[in-house]
């Protein structure tokens, strides 16, 4: 383990995919809905979703099924699929919590920055019981441009009071690591579908297989 190019003055956490075991959850209810449209999608296209939201999602089934896609038709099966994965519960990623409370000790100031709604982030972080760990929680409604744009996590260090490059950025997907690094911050990628690329091994601080791995990354620097 190395230290990290320059002091750690605060953390920001995405969500689905890094926090919660959501985009597992998202992607069998997409290829669900497609399966019963009588269409399929192979693992790399549903990889290709992982970070995205609202129109970026669009365009990219857009790309693979034809600009006539029946999105009309396509949400009358995902919602349902969607709803029956997620009515037990998306549980916390392995270490998750344990990141976070090690962090909150360290008394760093901490933020969340995903493409997700506010009410829905907010009834999961709620439902977790990790809520109260943040200070600050930027979501879709408060940028014009979501991930692979660093727009969150621009947003995020400004409402922390803190320059950007000198937070630690926490991801899980290519296209979030891409915003956390155009964003300039540090960044740390702990892959939940997709492996990262080499460009990522080279530019992120570290490559982790799990959050309960992010506490050595402190103790190094």
């Amino acid at each position: 383990m190395i230290p990290t190019p320059r002091p750690i003055a605060a953390v920001v956490f995405d969500m689905d995919g890094t926090l919660i075991d959501s985009e597992r959850v998202y992607r069998a209810a997409l290829a669900a809905a497609l399966a019963a449209m009588g269409l399929t999608a192979d693992q790399a296209f549903l990889y290709g979703l992982a970070g995205l939201a609202g129109p970026a999602v669009n365009a990219h089934i857009r790309a693979r099924f034809g600009e006539d896609f029946p999105f009309e038709a396509f949400r009358r099966h995902y919602v349902p699929a969607r709803d029956a994965l997620v009515a037990g519960g998306i549980p916390l990623k392995p270490g998750a919590a344990e990141a976070l409370h090690f962090v909150a000790g360290l008394g760093l100031p901490l933020a969340l920055a995903t493409s997700s709604q506010r009410d829905i982030a907010l009834a999961h972080l709620r439902r977790l019981e990790v809520l109260a760990h943040f200070d600050v929680l930027v979501t879709r409604e408060d940028v014009t441009r979501l991930k692979p744009f660093p727009d969150l996590f621009l947003a995020a260090a400004g409402r922390l009071g803190v320059a950007a490059a000198d937070c630690l950025a926490v991801e899980d997907s290519h296209t979030g690591v891409r915003a956390a690094l155009a964003a300039g911050m540090m960044t740390v990628m702990v892959p939940d579908l997709a492996p990262p690329t080499e460009d990522m091994r080279a530019r992120c601080v570290a490559i982790h297989a799990s959050l309960r791995d992010l506490p050595g990354l402190f103790r190094a620097g």
